[in-house]
């Protein structure tokens, strides 16, 4: 298990080591990719530029492509490193040597040459910010082993202070690519999280409000499960001498219906929040309908909050569903309104048409803004999830003159208004 664990190990640097290891170092977007872009080719100019000067001035009576060809050569790496990193670093050695080489030749130098080294060293630290931690000591010790072979070609000559400064140098270069290499993985894993973390606070959100409503919804449901276990029951007794096949087949309505209320408190049973009991009160009291918004907005108004409420159209009982969900998305907008823009009007608008109602909840602009939420709240999340549930519409955003707007179409089912 060892053995496969350093194989393994040994193959994947090996892999990092070779030209098309390491990934690119552009930044995400087009801008930042043209200021990298432009930024590496201007740095790569003057480094060629500067390298065929001095090849030139080291060998004056060498032809001019000389020069030329080993600014360009130097250059190379560079331009090369921020989209195959591991390739201009061994594209960058061989040619750092044979320019120190060439320019030392002219006359004593120092181990690498000036702009060689300069290369160098910018090559080493694009490599250092795109490739694993585990390959920078390797690219560490084949540099100093570049730098060891040219001092051996010095005889005679005390090479060690600028052996010790490449090395040295090197060796900051790679760490500090390293460790900003590091924040950097450390900084997109903890946004990649956070990103993760956001997405399932609002899945759970979203099903502790489907849960809540579910939970509402069920005396409606069971209301209408009664009506038809009561009628299935009376209707044979509404017809005299009915026949035997009614009375079984009322019976077996009867049955399904009693069957269905128990498998709804069932259902209510797991949907139940631990923190329920029963007999609190509140959970067992009639689910509000539209005739208890003027209440609601009265005591919105008792809050210092000043509100008005406008009905239009005609006004009429409609099914209890949308009845109890139109009554929590105003709850919850005028909810909304206290929390954020606690001393702005609010104006309810309740129509009624034929074959929908439409919900409006409006306020003013604020004059101060209210404490800001971390954006776990349920409000908006179960707006939705009640329009959705119902196929309506919803609307909601600011306005044009600072206020917040909340606009809710909901279809009314035949047979209801």
């Amino acid at each position: 298990m060892r053995f496969r664990r350093a194989a393994g190990w040994l193959g994947g640097l090996v892999r990092d080591l070779g030209p098309a290891g390491g990934g690119r170092v552009w930044a995400g977007g087009w801008w930042p990719r043209v200021v990298m872009g432009v930024g590496v080719g201007v740095v790569a100019v003057v480094i060629g530029v500067v390298t065929a000067g001095r090849v030139a001035e080291a060998s004056p009576g060498s032809a001019v492509l000389v020069p030329v060809a080993l600014g360009l050569a130097q250059g190379l790496p560079l331009a090369l490193a921020p989209m195959r990193p591991m390739a201009a670093f061994w594209v960058s050695l061989p040619v750092g040597v044979l320019v120190s080489e060439t320019v030392r030749a002219g006359g004593p130098g120092p181990v690498w040459a000036e702009p060689s080294l300069l290369a160098h060293l910018g090559v080493l630290a694009v490599v250092g910010l795109s490739v694993r931690s585990r390959v920078l000591p390797v690219l560490w010790l084949v540099t100093l082993l570049a730098g060891a072979v040219l001092v051996q070609r010095m005889p005679g000559m005390n090479a060690s202070p600028d052996l010790v400064e490449m090395t040295t140098l090197s060796a900051v270069v790679l760490v500090a690519a390293g460790a900003l290499r590091e924040r950097r993985e450390a900084l997109r894993r903890l946004a990649d999280q956070e990103r993760v973390s956001h997405a399932e606070r609002l899945h759970r959100s979203v099903l502790e409000e489907r849960a809540r409503i579910a939970r509402e919804l069920h005396d409606v449901v069971a209301h209408h499960m009664s009506l038809i276990a009561i009628q299935a029951e009376a209707a044979p007794y509404r017809v005299a001498d009915p026949p035997p096949e009614l009375v079984r087949g009322f019976a077996t309505i009867r049955a399904g219906a009693v069957e269905a209320m128990t498998e709804l408190r069932r259902v209510l049973g797991l949907l139940r929040d631990p923190a329920d009991t029963p007999g609190a009160g509140p959970a067992e009291a009639p689910q509000p309908s539209l005739a208890d918004l003027a209440g609601l907005v009265a005591s919105v108004r008792s809050a210092g909050v000043p509100a008005e409420l406008a009905v239009t159209g005609y006004a009429r009982p409609l099914d209890p569903g949308v009845e109890l969900s139109g009554y929590r998305i105003v709850q919850e907008a005028l909810s909304n309104t206290v929390r954020h823009a606690p001393d702005a009007s609010v104006r309810v608008e309740v129509g009624y048409g034929s074959g929908a109602l439409t919900l409006c909840v409006v306020n003013s602009a604020p004059s101060t803004v209210g404490p800001a939420t971390n954006g776990t709240g349920h409000g908006l999340v179960g707006m939705r999830e009640r329009v959705a549930m119902l196929g309506g519409e919803l609307s909601v955003g600011p306005l044009v003159d600072g206020g917040f707007g909340v606009t809710a179409v909901l279809p009314t089912p035949r047979g209801w208004g």
